[in-house]
């Protein structure tokens, strides 16, 4: 099914502006905080935050609401009272498929809104460790079908924060193994993109990763793939075909584990002749775009701004 041309431009953004003095607070703060080993601590106590966090009264006052259920699990949608574009979002949470919506992802997710002007929908999609992969794949090829018998394929985003960008480009591989219709653009904020977390540069960056924790990581990569090879593309989309996909976008800040892959993707998307937008943002934390009060989130932001508006 179409995708995106290999004559298509591409662009390759480096944010040259220092990082602001917060995001160099926020990451001393996680340190002190020891959120580098969270994800390996909950695995181990069996803590998973498998419930999604209402959307604030804010959201739900400033925007248009509609919440309908995809296998007994909540779809909301959201759209702009006046004036709204026919573009719309597919917003897919991260939190490393064991972990659910967060208010910051509300609040990304409203500054989007008021940025973009289109709509989003935002899926809580099943959870590792009572769901896996199977039950993922299986919730978006019920919720997608009903995207396009509302909306043009033309006119449809796929969005993937964390992991929730691992199985946006995953799902999209899948949708063009199966001669399905591709979304016009696939927009991946530090995504996760190898659960074997085997890139050898990721130990030079890990000494800067103050969020993420490689042990943590491969155990929740674990539990989502529930025995699958780790380098299937359904868990692991880095090693996966990438043509006739729709036009792809990823941000990514240097201190992020997941900086080392996304740049490889970016080198196998170029080794093969298809464009690819590329933003980095330097010193950067993972999925700092989410901080809506960051200056770089609300730079980031605009720039998503203009890629979603952009013609296809």
């Amino acid at each position: 099914m179409a995708g995106q041309s290999q004559t298509d431009t591409s662009i390759t953004y480096v944010h040259n502006p220092s990082p602001s003095f917060k995001s160099q607070f926020l990451q001393s703060l996680m340190t002190v905080l020891g959120k580098k080993n969270a994800i390996e601590k909950r695995i181990k106590a069996n803590r998973f935050s498998l419930e999604a966090v209402e959307p604030p009264n804010i959201l739900l006052s400033d925007f248009q609401t509609q919440v309908r259920e995809i296998n007994q699990r909540k779809v909301w949608m959201f759209k702009p009272k006046q004036g709204g574009s026919s573009k719309v979002i597919l917003y897919i949470h991260g939190g490393g498929y064991i972990s659910n919506l967060t208010k910051y992802d509300w609040r990304f997710v409203h500054e989007l809104l008021a940025k973009t002007n289109c709509s989003i929908v935002v899926p809580d999609y099943p959870l590792a460790p009572v769901s896996n992969y199977k039950d993922v794949y299986a919730y978006f090829d019920k919720l997608y079908p009903e995207l396009l018998s509302e909306t043009s394929r033309e006119n449809i985003i796929f969005m993937g924060n964390s992991c929730g960008g691992g199985i946006a480009l995953g799902f999209a591989q899948k949708l063009r193994d199966e001669n399905k219709p591709q979304p016009s653009q696939i927009i991946l904020n530090s995504p996760w993109l190898d659960i074997t977390m085997s890139n050898p540069e990721i130990v030079e960056i890990d000494r800067k990763d103050k969020l993420l924790g490689t042990k943590g990581l491969k155990m929740a990569g674990e539990l989502y793939a529930v025995g699958l090879n780790p380098t299937d593309y359904r868990v692991s989309p880095i090693y996966g075909d990438f043509s006739g996909l729709g036009k792809i976008s990823l941000f990514i800040g240097t201190h992020d584990l997941f900086h080392a892959d996304s740049r490889k993707f970016k080198q196998k998307m170029e080794g093969r002749n298809i464009s690819v937008n590329y933003f980095e943002y330097p010193k950067m934390f993972h999925v700092w775009i989410a901080l809506t009060n960051l200056k770089e989130s609300q730079h980031a932001i605009n720039q998503i701004a203009i890629l979603v508006n952009s013609k296809n």
